[in-house]
């Protein structure tokens, strides 16, 4: 049986590296989206439409992710979207090992979603001239284990453009405008959906 094939929007892709280039010196993570309808037993495509900036500061405290998955999830609600991966980057450039905390946030998601993604971000690999997706991948699989998937079994939406748009962004400085929950834990009036940012991204393209 061949593996169902997955794919990253530029929109993801870009707010995920824009994420990791705001905070260099901090470990990072947050949520990846899907269509539910993606999900289903069956699907040949995975989608990965957009992802959610969650935390730079509170990235090992329970409580604050149990707050951020609820909140999240009640956002999502009727819009046909539902969490289907998690990404997380370190605070050191060489590290790329799946650390515990996040192994758990994503067992919990993989709970309620088979098939959950786990990205690690390669830090490495961020410049002003992006030029590979430099993403490590785990996929839950239906025997409920942890299994590696080749980095080039993700595709990305728009290929060598994702790739560019991203570049660019970073090259702009437009990931000062980027919000996570972390931030809107500070002030609530700004948008960890990040709307204006998207709209930019896809300006890009």
């Amino acid at each position: 049986m061949s593996e169902v094939e997955l794919e990253l929007s530029t929109r993801a892709y870009c707010k995920m590296m824009m994420h990791a280039a705001r905070y260099p010196s901090y470990s990072i993570n947050g949520l990846l989206l899907s269509k539910a309808s993606s999900l289903s037993s069956g699907s040949k495509l995975i989608q990965y439409l957009d992802c959610i900036p969650l935390f730079h500061i509170n990235t090992g405290l329970a409580p604050m992710v149990e707050v951020a998955l609820a909140q999240v999830e009640s956002e999502l609600e009727g819009t046909g979207l539902v969490i289907s991966g998690f990404y997380h980057a370190h605070d050191n450039l060489r590290d790329t090992h799946v650390d515990l905390f996040s192994q758990k946030i994503a067992d919990k998601i993989a709970e309620n979603r088979p098939g959950t993604l786990l990205v690690t971000i390669d830090s490495k690999r961020l410049s002003l001239n992006i030029d590979c997706p430099g993403l490590i991948l785990h996929q839950h699989d239906t025997s409920g284990k942890w299994k590696t998937r080749d980095k080039n079994s993700l595709r990305l939406e728009h290929d060598s453009i994702t790739l560019a748009c991203a570049s660019a962004l970073i090259h702009k400085k437009i990931y000062r405008d980027l919000v996570d929950f972390d931030i809107h834990l500070d002030d609530i009036s700004l948008d960890y959906l990040n709307v204006e940012l998207n709209m930019e991204i896809d300006s890009c393209l």
